[in-house]
Order: C-alpha cells, then sequence, then structure tokens
C-alpha cells in the first residue's frame, strides 16, 4: 500500500533562463531517445529515522537545490527555458512493504519511477518514497530526471540529504541558472571557441565509419550485456597504481584495444563523457554538467601501457576541451559533414559512470602481494549476462563503467545491425583478458619499466 505526504518548501532563487550546456546536451539526448532517462538510488535508513525525518529531508533539498524545483518552458519556436520557483509542494510517498521484504518493495518502486516519463513542464523533476516495515522507515527512493543531476550531482544530492544537519550556510556551488548565464558571456564564448578548434583538428583524423554491418541484426535493434569482472577489477587496480595513473583511462584503453578485431584500421574514435566537474564552481552542483569529447587513440602494434599513456593523454585533452554549446558544436558537425560529402555522427561512446571508485588506486606493492595469486582464479567469477532490448537510438556501441563493490561492472549497449551479439559478448571478454593479461605482464617487468607513464 502506498500513501503520501504533502511536503511544501520554499528556496533562494527564482526565475526564467536559458539551458545550461549540460542541460542541454542531455534535452537533446532525451529527445532522441524519447525518454527522461530516469536514475537514482535505493538506499536503506539509520535505525530511528521516520517518516517525518525524511519529509524534512525532502524539504531540505528541495529548497536547497534549484535544479529540483526546475520545470520547463517551451516556447512555440521549440526553443526551451527553465523555470525556477522559489516555492511549491511535492509529495512525498510512503509504501508499507507488510510482509515483504523492504529492500525489494523499494528496488519495484525505483523501477516503476524509472519506467514513467517525467512531466516536464508541471512535475518537479524528482520522485521520492520511503519504506515503512512494521512500523519503522527502512529504506528511501530517489529517482531523478537526467536533466536536473547526472550521476555526480546525484551523490551530491544524496551527500546533502544525509548531512542537511550540518548544512547550514548557502549553497555555494553554481547552480544551472547560473552556469548558462556564465556561458553566454565572455568566458563561455572562449570556453566553446576552443572547444572547437580542439574538436576539428581530432575529426580531421577520423576517415570514416568504423564499424561494416553485422552477419547478425536483431530485432529489436539494440541489445544490452553486463559483464561484472572481479578479476577485471583487481587488474585495472593493479595496473593504474603500477602506471601511476587512475583507473579510468587504464579501461578506457582496454576498451580502445578490445574494439580493434570489430573495427577498420588500429585507430579507434570514441566520445568520452567527462563530468566537468573540476571546474570552478560546479565540483558539488547537483545538477548535470557532463558533456562528450572526441578521443582518437592508436592501438596498432603497440603494447597495452603504449595505449594507456595514450588514452591517457587523449582524455586529458578531452577533459579540457568538454565544455561548449552543443548547438554550436552541431553546426561544426554539419558543416564538417557538407564539406566531407558524408555524415559524421559519433559510432562509439565510453561514459564512466563510477563515482566511488574512480580515484588513484592503492600502491602497487600493498595491492600486487594480495591480489597477484588469485588473479587467474578470479575469472571463474565473471558473469556475463544479457539485459534489455529495444528501438530506442543508440550509439553503434555505448560503454557504460558502473560502481559495484568489488567487481568491474562494464554495461554495453550496441547496435546489433553492426555489432552482434556474439561480437558485444567477446568485446566485453577482450577488455577483461586485455587487462587481466596485462597485469600479470606488467609484474614480471622491472619496476623502473612499469612506472614510466606516470613519470
Amino acid at each position: 500500500m502506498t500513501d503520501g505526504v504533502i511536503v511544501r518548501f520554499d528556496g533562494a532563487g527564482a526565475g526564467i533562463a536559458d539551458l545550461s550546456w549540460g542541460q542541454q546536451e542531455m534535452w537533446s539526448v532525451m529527445q532522441v531517445k524519447g525518454s527522461s532517462l530516469p536514475f537514482g538510488s535505493v538506499r536503506a535508513l539509520p535505525k530511528g529515522e521516520a517518516v517525518a525525518d525524511v519529509a524534512a529531508g525532502l524539504r531540505f533539498i528541495m529548497g536547497r537545490h534549484q535544479s529540483l524545483r526546475t520545470t520547463l518552458r517551451f516556447d512555440p519556436g521549440g526553443h526551451v527555458h527553465q523555470v525556477v520557483h522559489a516555492c511549491g509542494e511535492i509529495t512525498l510517498d510512503v509504501a508499507d512493504a507488510g510482509d515483504d521484504n523492504p529492500g525489494d518493495v523499494a528496488a519495484a518502486i525505483a523501477a516503476g519511477y524509472k519506467a514513467r516519463n517525467f512531466d516536464y513542464e508541471h512535475e518537479w523533476p524528482l520522485r521520492m518514497c520511503v519504506i515503512t516495515h512494521r512500523g519503522a522507515a527502512t529504506h528511501v527512493v530517489k529517482v531523478v530526471c537526467h536533466i536536473a543531476a547526472d550521476a555526480f550531482g546525484l551523490a551530491a544530492l544524496d551527500d546533502d540529504f544525509d548531512r542537511r544537519h550540518e548544512r547550514t550556510g548557502p549553497v555555494t556551488a553554481l547552480q544551472p541558472a547560473e552556469q548558462a548565464r556564465w556561458q553566454r558571456g565572455p568566458g563561455g564564448v572562449r570556453a566553446h571557441e576552443a572547444s572547437m578548434r580542439y574538436f576539428e583538428r581530432l575529426a580531421a583524423n577520423v576517415s570514416g565509419p568504423q564499424f561494416s554491418e553485422s552477419a547478425d541484426p536483431r530485432t529489436p535493434r539494440f541489445w544490452q550485456a553486463i559483464l561484472e569482472s572481479p578479476a577485471g577489477y583487481r587488474a585495472s587496480r593493479m595496473l593504474a597504481a603500477r602506471l601511476g595513473l587512475s583507473t579510468s583511462p587504464v579501461l578506457l584503453a582496454a576498451f580502445a584495444m578490445a574494439l580493434g578485431p570489430l573495427t577498420r584500421g588500429g585507430q579507434v574514435a570514441v566520445e568520452v563523457v567527462v563530468n566537468n566537474r573540476f571546474r570552478p564552481g560546479v565540483a558539488d552542483s547537483v545538477s548535470t554538467v557532463a558533456q562528450t569529447c572526441l578521443c582518437v587513440i592508436d592501438t596498432a602494434g603497440v603494447p597495452f601501457e603504449d595505449v594507456v599513456a595514450r588514452a591517457w593523454r587523449s582524455a586529458l585533452g578531452a577533459y579540457k576541451h568538454a565544455y561548449y554549446d552543443p548547438a554550436g558544436k552541431a553546426g561544426v558537425r554539419r558543416r564538417i559533414a557538407a564539406e566531407r560529402g558524408r555524415t559524421l555522427d559519433p559510432d562509439v561512446l565510453f561514459n564512466d559512470r563510477r563515482v566511488r571508485s574512480r580515484q588513484l588506486a592503492d600502491a602497487a606493492d600493498e595491492v600486487e602481494d594480495v591480489w597477484l595469486p588469485l588473479l587467474r582464479d578470479e575469472l571463474s567469477r565473471t558473469t556475463l549476462t544479457w539485459g534489455e532490448r529495444n528501438d530506442s537510438p543508440e550509439e553503434k556501441v555505448s560503454l557504460n563503467l558502473c560502481d559495484m563493490p568489488g567487481t568491474l561492472c562494464c554495461d554495453l549497449w550496441a547496435d546489433t545491425h553492426f555489432v552482434s551479439p556474439a561480437d558485444m559478448a567477446g568485446l566485453l571478454r577482450r577488455i577483461e583478458s586485455v587487462l587481466v593479461d596485462a597485469a600479470l605482464d606488467l609484474t614480471e617487468r622491472p619496476d623502473q619499466e612499469s612506472r614510466e607513464v606516470g613519470t
């Protein structure tokens, strides 16, 4: 049984503004897919937390973060504005688990929230429910529309909810309307122009489509496969520690090498999702600031650590230049396509969604001493499962790295008209084998040689 509590809120700031760049990029993806791309969290509540406490937390975050009290306005010409409201009310759903497992009930409610698109003009971009069991509040479900927050924005939101009693001062992070105003000014124009010059230089090195048509196209067209690899997790951390890097460029390099048998030539072009939270004022912003930038990585004829070095350098360029006006980039893309006489569409996407596990790996000796003898044995624990299938447009290959304790979780979507289900499975297995083989190979080399990438 589901009930509800009306929560009234008010907060600083109100008005109408253009969408920020991050919002624009996400809105365009949502339009193509016909989905709000909702995502969120299901978390156990501390013992003693009551429904009234959760309601107070909801009131706090709604008042504190403008993105949660924002709706969209659509002009007759198709232009989209964000409308920030100073006050309002939202319903906190309350579900009694009865005789069922409260965690299972919470997961089912989250799935139901995610299955329905948001009403962008009339609904707040947050759905929230507290689960009760035998009179006690046990879990809270938060699901947000992707235009309101990205994965790192959700982490900031969860942190604010949990530590609301400590957050007595005003929000210091730039909220979406403030971001949009800066982006329309001189600093934003300079950032956009620099990013477009970089994009044009890289695009000149992309010769054409990377994939041939598949011999095994399926209907529905787009398939999902998920690899969970404890061995890949351990190997990637060992490699990162030995090479003096974070695991993200290591995994990008493994992905690029694993794509080799499916692409034309030894060069891989990948659109990398950049979280952009190293930029001034947005580290803790509950908003969506992530954008994509092209990486071109040459994988032919060199050892893995050299591919990692190339991936790292290319990723650094992407981090610097993934900040631009999406409409302006679309215009540049159209012009380049017209000059070449063919479309210039991204084939491959790499999205490292991990929030908790992207820091620099432990010291090499600490990791290797414990994990090296277990690495090959861990391969027996790998699982590959098939997920959703639909006809919602995707890139030809899209790899998402997800937070999962103690395992490398690779969430792969592919267009079976270009990458067959068998090729999808082979790609995921190659990512794992590239990592494990490279980790074992590097541990057998002299220490100085294995650390050259990070120096």
